[in-house]
């Protein structure tokens, strides 16, 4: 009994298959972890230039934007973000103006699935949180955000060992401000024979 016991603790012709079946299951998971990091990284990055081209895009309009615009400007978001679910964009045109009760005022704001327009009250809650830049007197800016969803090709199980998000589905929201390039003001085009919001 006792030599059977002892024959089988020298054994050593199972080490490899065993070490291998511990081992494969941690490089496996290193890997996939490292490709889902990786691909977060991209998809966030896409999401911050593509957020800037459509605001580049609308700096420079010299018509009045409508919500074809806006639907082209969403579609081009999703085309550049190779986003599955379809982005949300808000535009907001609001000027400045220092003899204003609350200084920064929307002259029009306009979004597809993003919750409500911005108001003055939501502008002076940026500008008190420091996230609107100066601007000089009756200066005119517009303001673009985008919300876009991430979905992990993996689900690599990380979160309850780093108390935050499982990489799983995220979330990329984008602020940018720019100023019109080639008019002083971008207006919203209205249906006729409303006019146009400048």
């Amino acid at each position: 009994m006792f030599n059977w016991l002892k024959s089988f603790r020298d054994d050593e012709s199972g080490n490899m298959a065993i070490e291998l079946v511990l081992v494969v299951p941690i490089l496996t998971w290193v890997l996939l972890s490292t490709f889902v990091y990786f691909d977060v990284f991209r998809a966030e990055a896409s999401t911050k230039r593509a957020a800037l081209t459509v605001a580049d895009m609308i700096s420079r309009e010299q018509n009045a934007l409508d919500l074809n615009f806006l639907q082209g400007a969403r579609t081009l978001l999703q085309t550049l973000t190779f986003a599955d679910a379809e982005p949300d964009v808000r535009v907001t045109f609001y000027t400045f103006n220092r003899n204003l009760p609350d200084e920064y005022e929307v002259v029009w704001s306009r979004n597809i699935d993003m919750g409500p327009n911005l108001t003055n009250a939501n502008l002076a809650s940026l500008n008190a949180a420091g996230r609107l830049p100066s601007l000089g007197d009756n200066g005119r800016a517009f303001l673009v955000e985008t919300r876009t969803n991430y979905s992990a090709p993996f689900s690599i199980g990380i979160g309850p060992f780093t108390g935050g998000p499982d990489l799983g589905d995220l979330t990329f929201d984008t602020f940018t401000i720019m100023q019109p390039r080639f008019v002083t003001q971008i207006c919203w085009d209205q249906a006729d024979p409303t006019p146009d919001i400048c």
